[in-house]
Formats: structure tokens, C-alpha cells, sequence
């Protein structure tokens, strides 16, 4: 019947470092993607998207919103117009600047 399923991989946290300028999370590329989904949360608060990257290749993102002391947890999701990758890899940081 010509019916497929696409499965994107889950993308892999790779660092996540802290600069006076944000904090900047870097993730493995994930073939056969457009782009991803940045999401985020702390100790008190659920996940939160926060950015849309586009581009198979654009594997890093600068969260410039981070307050200092706090420590953030990061994930990323893979996207294809509507096929978007699980949760699977976190890192987490504190913005120390």
C-alpha cells in the first residue's frame, strides 16, 4: 500500500560549556534530518524548547538566555518535517558567568 515509516536517530549531547556569553550545547549530526529542536529545563521546571536549527549540520547552539548560577539541562531533537527524533541524550551545565 505504499505506506513507510521514517525514524530519525536521536541525536547524542556531545558538550556543553559555559562562556560569558551563554552557553553553548553541541549534539552529533543526525543523517536524513532538516534540522533540530533545542529544549531545556532546571531542577524546578519542565522541558522547554528553545530553538529551531536548521540544517543537518548545524550541531551547536548558544543559549545567551541562561542566568548565571543556574545549572540547565539540555536535549535535542532531530527534525524532518513532521517526523521529530525522541528524547534520548541530556548533558547539563552551570552558567558560571
Amino acid at each position: 500500500n505504499g505506506l513507510f515509516i521514517k525514524r530519525l536517530s536521536n541525536p547524542v549531547m556531545s558538550s556543553a560549556t559555559s562562556a560569558s556569553n551563554g552557553i553553548t550545547v553541541k549534539w552529533s549530526s543526525v543523517r536524513g534530518s532538516l534540522g533540530y529542536y533545542v529544549y531545556r529545563k532546571t531542577a524546578n521546571s519542565n522541558w522547554t524548547r528553545i530553538a529551531v536549527v536548521n540544517g543537518v549540520n548545524n550541531t551547536a547552539y548558544l543559549d545567551r538566555s541562561a542566568v548565571k548560577g543556574v545549572t540547565y539541562t539540555y536535549t535535542v531533537r532531530a527534525v524532518c518535517g513532521s517526523y521529530i527524533s525522541s528524547y534520548y541524550s541530556t548533558i547539563s551545565c552551570k552558567d558560571r558567568y
